[in-house]
């Protein structure tokens, strides 16, 4: 049941709706189309079992819990990032109404459930962050979450477009949280390991962390 489920994912995924068909499932599992319902009543069943795999991947172990906000989120987006740009199939159909059509009204709702819990862990980062005067000037944690999910949403729309998975994609992820946290945060060019809390964050060639002005500073203050 598991490989049927999965093969309709990646079968939507690469040919769209008009190719989900039990034909089409059956050849990449290998199996004679009927044996297909002797497992499932109908092709909704199949997509929404295999959301519900994804769901237990997606929210294994829950979500970071790490006492530093900026360290939760940061957490959480490499992992989100990771699966949208993936080899999983359904980390480009989360965001895809073909996912919906093809699992019905059941499925969205499990889609707008899983938004719901992602924004909603963000949102609570965001606030935390607000709460202890670490956001950048003028910037607000109810505004903030778009942003973050508007960054993630480049990842399975750079997958869709590209075809395989790009081989630098930690990289472009890791920059990805940079540039993002920048933009939080210090709202400055450059980040730093004092200004963050404490936390390494990745270096792009040619900089160093604590290297510049503003690094300098925090560093003093917190010395």
């Amino acid at each position: 049941m598991r490989q049927i489920a999965e093969a309709a994912l990646v079968v939507i995924a690469e040919s769209g709706l008009r190719r989900f068909t039990t034909k089409a499932i059956a050849e990449k599992v290998g199996i004679a189309d009927g044996t297909i319902f002797h497992h499932f009543n109908n092709m909704e069943e199949i997509v929404l079992a295999a959301m519900d795999q994804l769901e237990d991947k997606m929210f294994a172990g829950g979500f970071p819990a790490d006492p530093d906000p900026l360290r939760r989120l940061e957490l959480f987006f490499r992992a989100r990032a990771a699966l949208l740009a993936g080899e999983a199939p359904m980390g480009r159909l989360m965001f895809s109404e073909q996912l919906v059509h093809a699992a019905g009204e059941a499925g969205r709702e499990k889609l707008n459930s899983w938004r719901e819990r992602n924004m909603a862990f963000v949102a609570t980062c965001l606030q935390d962050l607000e709460a202890a005067g670490r956001l950048g000037p003028g910037l607000r944690a109810s505004q903030l979450g778009v942003l973050v999910q508007g960054v993630l949403l480049t990842f399975p729309f750079e997958r869709m477009v590209g075809g395989e998975e790009s081989p630098d994609l930690p990289k472009r992820i890791a920059d990805a949280w940079e540039t993002l946290a920048r933009l939080l945060i210090i709202g400055r060019k450059s980040l730093c390991w004092a200004e963050l809390g404490g936390y390494a964050q990745p270096t792009l060639p040619g900089r160093q962390h604590g290297s510049d002005r503003h690094c300098n500073t925090a560093q003093r203050s917190t010395a």
